[in-house]
């Protein structure tokens, strides 16, 4: 439930928000301005759509942070956001954490979502547990990965890696992780 102490404060930390870019996508609109409102009172540039297509077509200028978005709209699939919100991902070298909210149960959920998102909210919605994910989610999408593995092992140590000879190399590569080194022949 939101704070009742101060009107103007909410339960987020503005902080965590700020500049967030959200895509915000639900066919209620009560719904989307609520949880716009609350979002952008925290700082964060929300983007509200009522379609899957008005998202999709959204997307060919925008990259947001995070994705808010409803399970259900009559005669439209949310997969393809899905795919193409995990398509950006892939280009933009940092995540893109997914939030469904949906009526459905965890069960018809994953018969129905083939892919997978970072977190699931079951309607009505508690607003805290809403504040929650978000803040979870913008965490998670301030991350950034390398593109490659060769790009994590050059940005270790550039220096060397740049100015050395490749016998050189074998004696002063960085670190691997354990789990990335491959077995001895």
């Amino acid at each position: 439930m939101l704070s009742t102490n101060n009107t103007n404060e909410f339960p987020l930390n503005s902080i965590m928000l700020e500049d967030a870019q959200i895509l915000l996508v639900d066919n209620d609109r009560d719904t989307r301005d609520l949880y716009a409102f609350l979002l952008e009172e925290q700082g964060a540039r929300v983007a509200a759509s009522r379609s899957i297509q008005d998202a999709l077509d959204f997307l060919d200028g925008y990259i947001p942070n995070l994705l808010i978005c409803e399970m259900r709209f009559l005669g439209e699939s949310v997969l393809p956001l899905i795919q193409r919100v995990r398509s950006l991902t892939l280009s933009s070298g940092r995540p893109i954490p997914i939030l469904v909210m949906s009526t459905c149960d965890l069960i018809n959920l994953a018969q129905q979502l083939t892919i997978k998102v970072e977190a699931y909210l079951r309607k009505p919605i508690d607003i805290d547990d809403f504040v929650d994910q978000v803040w979870n989610l913008a965490r998670l999408s301030n991350t950034v990965y390398p593109p490659s593995i060769q790009a994590w092992v050059i940005n270790q140590n550039p220096v060397k890696l740049l100015c050395c000879g490749a016998e050189e190399n074998e004696s002063m590569s960085p670190a691997l992780p354990s789990f990335w080194h491959l077995p001895a022949a």
